[in-house]
């Protein structure tokens, strides 16, 4: 899917994420679970994804537990704990509706590892294409000097290091002082980099004229086009069944074990189209 314009991507990624958050059926989300999986299995064999497994299974764990702890709405008694003489039931329920957001916490976040992978900084600016402005312009420089922040702070800890300058400490009150240093040349090295950044802004004209060149990289396509209404169609369909109330219900402990209507699973199935063969079925 790298080959499709930034901003078919953005749409339908956003219909992703939307679905999710509008979805509650443990069945749906897991469904949904899958086929994201599969899409950044595609995009870096789940590279991305493996660095933040280690703290969203354990949240997703916890919402499971917390959920099923103290959230007393449901019919099916699971069993039952005495704590301190006091008895708190356990619901069938409530377990299964921790699950589903636990699956849910999941989805959104290998949405955003997908997002990160497919539309990096230096293409953020063409989702907005000539409509984009100076605060779309600060969010793209903000978030590709965080990975350069991440690097120096690294580099910066090692020379100090080698120097014998930075040294553990016992207490919490010692080494917060011995980390004045790196602090001290961390922002001696980022105010050096925004200067020479600004330097080149203006080097290149930037704000010398009210109406900016454009270069644009890649073309809007059929393809897009495709992938576009693709993603609009899905997306009409879940707003249908929200507004008849198929699938969404404002007591969503009652849905979640529900059975899943067909043309849901199709729809699912139509949004996975693009990279269910390697995201080139419309190339």
């Amino acid at each position: 899917m790298e080959n499709y314009h930034a901003r078919s991507v953005a749409i339908y990624l956003l219909v992703w994420f939307l679905l999710a958050l509008f979805y509650n059926n443990l069945f749906q989300l897991t469904l949904m679970l899958a086929a994201v999986i599969l899409l950044n299995y595609r995009l870096d064999r789940l590279g991305s994804l493996k660095k933040i497994t280690s703290f969203i299974l354990p949240l997703a764990g916890l919402i499971i537990i917390i959920n099923g702890l103290f959230n007393q709405n449901g019919n099916i008694l699971l069993t039952s704990l005495n704590i301190f003489s006091y008895t708190l039931p356990i619901y069938r329920e409530a377990v299964i509706y921790g699950g589903a957001m636990a699956i849910k916490l999941i989805v959104i976040l290998a949405i955003f590892t997908a997002f990160n992978i497919l539309i990096p900084v230096e293409r953020l600016m063409d989702i907005f294409g000539p409509y984009s402005n100076r605060s779309i312009l600060v969010v793209a420089i903000s978030a590709a000097l965080i990975p350069d922040m991440v690097k120096r702070v690294h580099s910066i800890n090692q020379v100090q290091r080698c120097r014998g300058l930075q040294e553990p400490g016992k207490g919490l009150l010692e080494r917060s002082r011995n980390l004045g240093p790196l602090f001290l040349n961390l922002l001696r090295s980022s105010l050096q980099a925004s200067m020479q950044m600004a330097e080149a802004m203006q080097a290149r004209g930037y704000g010398s004229s009210k109406r900016r060149s454009i270069y644009q990289v890649q073309k809007w396509q059929r393809r897009d086009w495709l992938l576009l209404i693709l993603a609009l169609v899905v997306m009409g369909l879940a707003l249908v069944g929200w507004y008849i109330g198929y699938r969404y219900h404002y007591r969503p402990l009652e849905q979640v074990s529900l059975p899943v209507y067909n043309w849901e699973v199709m729809a699912l199935f139509c949004l996975s189209l693009p990279f269910l063969k390697g995201g080139h079925i419309w190339s």
